[in-house]
């Protein structure tokens, strides 16, 4: 972490506790849909995210004057068709794997027509995160303590990731979405099941992702993805 990204951490934290004080008003959804591009970047909101001044963050945790305490696990107190981008990386695999069903029919809801919804998940076939993982004896991934979170009596609690993303469960995740049948989805990057990567150009105009080969410095010399990346526009 350089000088700038401390400094900037350092206002966010202030930013939040101003906000539980009263001296700061924190975002309300009224913010957000009386912004002139309404989006929507699911998690918190760093002022080191170049999402900062476009997007509004939703999180279960503090809010600040960019992010709007809500849990995304619970119906959207928005219109219809009111937000023209959402943006989520490294969140869905913090969530239950059924319960994301029902959010990304809650997203889709809230897109205008033409909007995007860009998701990345860690892609559990880049070599980092497998040599990283904890397995079973049947050597499936139980585990990643790089992730976040504890493993206790074989469950993984605290925040860590709840499930180990590979395309072919994302594909099962988004083909049953009504991205799928009323928009379409387009699979940016990803690891095939040899290991071997599909790595698309990205706009990054339509959303920063900091874990790609572009921005990760633990990217080396590797054809590999480090996250699935997935487009889904709505029709």
């Amino acid at each position: 972490m350089n000088l700038r990204e401390a400094v900037l951490i350092k206002l966010d934290r202030l930013d939040s506790y101003a906000c539980r004080l009263g001296l700061v008003r924190p975002a309300r959804w009224e913010c957000l849909l009386s912004s002139r591009a309404p989006k929507i970047y699911a998690g918190q909101l760093s002022r080191t995210n170049p999402q900062w001044t476009s997007y509004f963050g939703v999180t279960p945790f503090a809010s600040s004057s960019r992010n709007i305490q809500f849990d995304l696990c619970h119906p959207l107190p928005i219109p219809d068709g009111s937000i023209d981008a959402i943006q989520s990386e490294d969140v869905f695999e913090h969530i239950a794997f059924n319960v994301l069903p029902e959010i990304l029919k809650e997203m889709f809801r809230i897109l205008r027509p033409g909007g995007l919804l860009r998701i990345s998940v860690p892609d559990y076939r880049w070599s980092v995160y497998v040599d990283r993982s904890l397995r079973s004896e049947a050597g499936e991934i139980i585990f990643d303590p790089g992730g976040g979170g504890r493993l206790l009596d074989g469950r993984v609690v605290d925040g860590g990731h709840l499930w180990f993303p590979t395309l072919e469960l994302v594909q099962s995740l988004l083909s049953n979405s009504p991205f799928a049948s009323q928009g379409a989805i387009n699979y940016l990057h990803y690891n095939r099941l040899d290991g071997s990567g599909k790595l698309d150009q990205i706009d990054y105009r339509l959303g920063y992702i900091a874990r790609t080969p572009d921005h990760d410095p633990r990217h080396r010399n590797s054809s590999q993805a480090i996250s699935i990346v997935v487009d889904c526009w709505k029709s």
